[in-house]
C-alpha cells in the first residue's frame, strides 16, 4: 500500500470507528482466518448434485429452524462454506477451472462481473432482466420460474440457481432496512456512481438502532418469503438437487481469538455464525445424464471499470 495513500486516507477517516474496525477485518483477521487457522471445506462443486440451490447469506441455524417448522422435501445437514461472502465463495469455487457442464442462474450479479467469461456453459443473468424496481431485489418466484425455463432448456446440464433471498434487501412480512437501490446491480449496469443510500440491518444492529430478535424476525421473514420457490424447484427439478448457501451473516459473534463483534458478512472471516451452512439433499427420479460441452455466448457484457469498482467494493451493498 502506498504511504502517502495510506496517510490520506488516516486523516480522512481518522475518526471513523467503522473505517477503522473494517481495516482492522481487512488486514488482521481475515488474514489470520485465511491463512493461519482456515476451516476445513470443500468447494460445492466436489459435491455430488445434478441441480444446486444457492440461498445467499443463509445461516445454518436459521434455516433450520424454519426446516423444523415447515420441512421441505429432503434431509438436512450442515456444511462448511469455503468463504464469508460472495465474491470469496465465487473466487475458491469456480476461478481456476471452467465447469462447462453447469448452467448458473443467478440473481447475483457478482457471477457476471467477479468470475471469467466462459466459465460455465452458461449464465442466465435474471438481476438483469428480472428485477424488481418496487422491493429492489429479484422475487424469488422469478427465480424459480427461469430456474424451470432453463432446466428443460438443458436438461443435460447441472443447474446452479442463486437467489438473493435471504440476503438483505428485507422483504419478506417482516421488513428491516429497506434501500432504494442495490447499488451492486446498479453498477453492473454501468451507473457507477450508485451508492447505497440505506444502512443494513445488521450495521443498525451494530449500531444498536434495533434489537438481535428484530433482525433475526426479519432474516427468517425473507428466508420465508423464499420458502414456496424452493419447495416448488425439489418437487419439480429432475435428479439429485441440493440446497445451501454461499456464506451466513454474523449478529455479533466474536472473531476470536480476537475480541470483536462481527455484524454482517465481511470477507475473510471464517467464523462458525458465517461458514456454516446448510446442506439439504432431496432425488426426484433418477439422475440426469450429464454433458460438458463448449460454452454458449454469455449476453451480459460487464466494462472492466466495472468490475473494477465492485470489487473495490467489496460487499459493501
Amino acid at each position: 500500500m502506498n504511504l502517502r495513500y495510506a496517510l490520506r486516507e488516516i486523516r480522512k477517516n481518522g475518526f471513523d470507528r467503522t473505517w477503522w474496525r473494517k481495516r482492522f477485518f481487512t488486514h488482521v483477521v481475515s488474514q489470520y482466518f485465511t491463512k493461519v487457522r482456515k476451516p476445513d471445506s470443500d468447494p460445492v462443486t466436489d459435491q455430488e448434485w445434478d441441480n444446486l440451490i444457492i440461498l445467499d447469506a443463509c445461516r445454518y441455524d436459521l434455516f433450520r429452524e424454519l426446516y423444523q417448522e415447515e420441512p421441505l422435501q429432503g434431509d438436512l445437514q450442515s456444511r462448511t462454506s469455503v468463504q464469508s461472502g460472495t465474491p470469496g465463495f465465487l473466487s475458491e469455487t469456480f476461478t481456476n477451472d471452467k465447469f462447462h457442464d453447469i448452467v448458473y442462474v443467478t440473481g447475483n450479479p457478482y457471477v457476471n462481473t467477479d468470475l471469467p467469461s466462459g466459465t460455465f456453459h452458461a449464465v442466465e443473468s435474471v438481476w438483469q432482466d428480472g428485477w424488481d424496481d418496487e422491493l429492489q431485489t429479484v422475487h424469488p418466484d422469478t427465480m424459480a420460474e427461469r430456474t424451470v425455463e432453463i432446466a428443460n432448456r438443458y436438461p443435460d446440464k447441472r443447474i446452479i440457481s442463486h437467489f438473493l433471498q435471504p440476503h438483505a434487501p428485507f422483504v419478506g412480512d417482516v421488513k428491516l432496512g429497506q434501500r432504494e437501490t442495490f447499488a451492486i446491480r446498479e453498477q453492473a449496469m454501468g451507473d457507477e456512481d450508485a451508492r447505497t443510500r440505506n444502512r443494513t440491518p445488521f450495521e443498525l444492529l451494530d449500531a444498536g438502532t434495533v434489537t438481535r430478535d428484530k433482525v433475526w424476525e426479519a432474516y427468517r421473514s425473507n428466508l420465508e418469503f423464499a420458502w414456496p420457490a424452493v419447495e416448488r424447484l425439489l418437487s419439480e427439478l429432475p435428479g439429485l438437487t441440493a440446497v445451501t448457501s454461499d456464506h451466513g451473516n454474523a449478529m455479533g459473534e466474536r472473531a476470536w481469538p480476537f475480541p470483536i463483534r462481527v455484524y454482517g458478512h465481511p470477507l475473510g472471516i471464517l467464523i462458525p455464525a458465517l461458514t456454516q451452512v446448510p446442506w439439504l439433499t432431496h432425488t426426484n427420479g433418477p439422475r440426469k445424464e450429464i454433458t460438458a460441452e463448449s460454452p454458449d455466448s454469455e449476453s451480459t457484457t460487464v466494462d472492466e471499470a466495472t468490475s473494477e469498482r465492485l470489487r473495490m467494493l467489496g460487499y459493501a451493498e
